[in-house]
């Protein structure tokens, strides 16, 4: 039909089109175009393009079968002539803590820990875990002792989920326990060992009456928004950012469980973290929940890799940032995205990216390299013990020597400053997994919690390096804020104590004398039950006992016989 263009004639288009166009940037600026919503609108030649061939071989036209919604761009690579990278300037002059959290030299551990669990989202906890246990019809016996919790009661027990990370026992019972192999009074002080199970069992971060369909994480949407409206307020980011994934560890059944076999904990749920390189703090993240993860809109173009880098960098666009990224994210298309949006990127690529230039084939030396460039972006090829494929737009074609095993090797400079770079998030899992607090648990939304306390714990230490200047380990970091939440908010009212179930071997060899009852506050003399007649089913009330062993006994013969014998 008249009406119906031949395959010759839109190719024919494309060839005058490409021909007149002065450089492959405003070529690609034609296929999409950046408007204020970051939306992409592709060209309309979309069911057939030209697929360019190194100069040696001829020029083919190929008919490229592709998604109605994806292009395959021609970005005209260029090689054996100088590449001189556009790089985006940045400003650090804001970078750093926000004054308006009002954190100082002088401020407290404390201080910076709450900066990001404030109380006010505690309080939020709070209400909602009373409101659980009002709803829940199953009781037993030991639920009939509940009464509400409050922000501050739940500052204690992050502090005792923390302080057992620092104190490994089989069982949260042993922290109670007092076997003298096992003792450890701190725990009883601070709260006992049944309210302690109680917030455990009944903490609840969300209504479940208000259950949005198909919304994964509803359980936790509460607490994951403000921790995360509060790590992007609190820290202005310097120029080096870094986009990777972090694995929190759960082998139990769940519909968006991830395997990374590269990861410390190979299963799991899966974060994706935008991190500073500079103070390793985390700006803000991503959960990854398959089909629903929570991305902003992307076209097929950039894919979901780039949905995710979309996402996160949102707030730091325009601004001169230089992002890092690996191969799972970087490609021709982003690269080109983020330059127009004054972002410079560096990354590893997959060599089979859409837009990615072909390389010979032939099989390299160690070190040898080829690159190619566009007007805004260089990739390499870089043979070290294996094919190595790097895409950036802030570094020129150029090789530095490098040490190694007692020889100088020449690596190329976009290579160098990414491995020194990218490990930030990595670095993270590194400081996070022997001070970590994430237990067992059989509610996933719960292990989330405290990975997120984890991950505050990490901000609060890395806000402290950057506004004190005492670089502290994050193990004394963690040791202070425990003591400081414990002094700040430790109540009498929590202090009750009992008295030991079990022998101690110590009372047979230490020095133990016999002393009064203290008078209780009226005044009046008071007793206590001998434990050694307890033992042989009397009831005998004393006014003597053992201040060491916290025991009650008959002066005579009970406290002799008591302190003799193993009973």
């Amino acid at each position: 039909m008249s009406h119906i263009m031949s395959d010759e004639s839109i190719l024919a288009s494309l060839d005058e089109i490409i021909a007149n166009e002065e450089s492959d940037d405003e070529f690609i600026s034609d296929l999409f175009v950046f408007d204020d919503e970051e939306e992409i609108v592709q060209s309309d030649n979309e069911e057939e393009t030209e697929v360019s061939f190194p100069t040696h071989q001829p020029k083919v036209i190929v008919p490229q079968k592709i998604n109605k919604d994806m292009f395959i761009p021609n970005f005209k690579w260029k090689s054996g002539t100088p590449f001189q990278p556009k790089v985006h300037q940045f400003c650090s002059a804001k970078s750093g803590i926000q004054k308006e959290f009002e954190l100082n030299s002088n401020s407290t551990i404390l201080d910076f820990f709450e900066a990001l669990v404030t109380p006010f989202l505690l309080g939020k906890v709070a209400y909602e875990t009373n409101e659980y246990f009002r709803q829940n019809n199953v009781m037993s016996s030991r639920d009939t002792s509940w009464y509400d919790t409050t922000s501050e009661e739940l500052y204690l027990f992050i502090s005792i989920q923390m302080l057992m990370a620092r104190n490994k026992k089989l069982e949260i019972a042993d922290y109670w326990s007092t076997d003298p192999l096992l003792y450890s009074p701190i725990f009883g002080k601070t709260m006992s060992r049944n309210r302690f199970q109680l917030l455990l069992r009944y903490i609840h971060f969300c209504n479940n009456n208000n259950q949005i369909k198909n919304d994964r994480l509803f359980k936790i949407d509460m607490v994951l928004q403000d921790i995360k409206n509060n790590f992007r307020s609190a820290m202005v980011p310097f120029q080096n950012l870094v986009i990777d994934e972090s694995l929190v560890l759960w082998k139990g059944r769940h519909s968006f469980n991830q395997f990374i076999r590269t990861k410390r904990h190979r299963f799991g749920v899966k974060f994706f973290i935008l991190c500073d390189v500079e103070t390793d703090y985390i700006l803000d993240f991503i959960i990854y929940t398959g089909k629903t993860t929570r991305l902003v809109s992307c076209d097929a173009n950039l894919g979901q890799s780039g949905a995710v880098v979309k996402t996160l960098m949102k707030r730091y666009l325009n601004k001169g940032h230089t992002l890092y990224t690996d191969n799972w994210y970087t490609s021709p298309i982003l690269s080109m995205y983020l330059h127009k949006k004054k972002t410079n990127t560096c990354g590893t690529v997959r060599c089979n990216r859409r837009g990615m230039p072909p390389f010979k084939k032939t099989k390299f030396q160690p070190g040898q390299t080829e690159s190619k460039h566009t007007g805004k972006m260089l990739t390499i090829k870089w043979m070290d013990r294996r094919e190595v494929h790097m895409l950036t737009t802030i570094h020129e074609d150029e090789q530095l020597p490098i040490q190694k095993h007692g020889k100088i090797t020449m690596k190329p400079k976009c290579v160098k400053e990414y491995n020194e770079n990218m490990g930030s998030v990595d670095k993270t899992d590194m400081l996070l997994s022997s001070v970590e607090c994430v237990r067992k648990t059989i509610k996933w939304y719960k292990k989330i919690f405290f990975h997120l306390i984890d991950l505050s714990l990490l901000n609060a230490y890395s806000s402290y390096k950057t506004v004190t200047g005492n670089h502290i380990p994050i193990a004394q970091f963690q040791i202070e804020l425990i003591r400081q939440i414990i002094e700040k908010y430790h109540t009498n009212r929590l202090t009750k104590s009992r008295p030991p179930t079990k022998d101690q071997p110590s009372k047979l060899i230490d020095r133990h004398f016999p002393s009064e009852v203290p008078a209780t506050q009226s005044g009046r003399l008071a007793r206590r039950r001998c434990q050694l007649c307890k033992k042989n089913n009397k009831r005998t009330d004393t006014r003597y006992m053992c201040t060491e062993c916290d025991v009650g006994l008959c002066a005579a013969p009970c406290f002799s016989i008591y302190h003799t014998t193993k009973c």
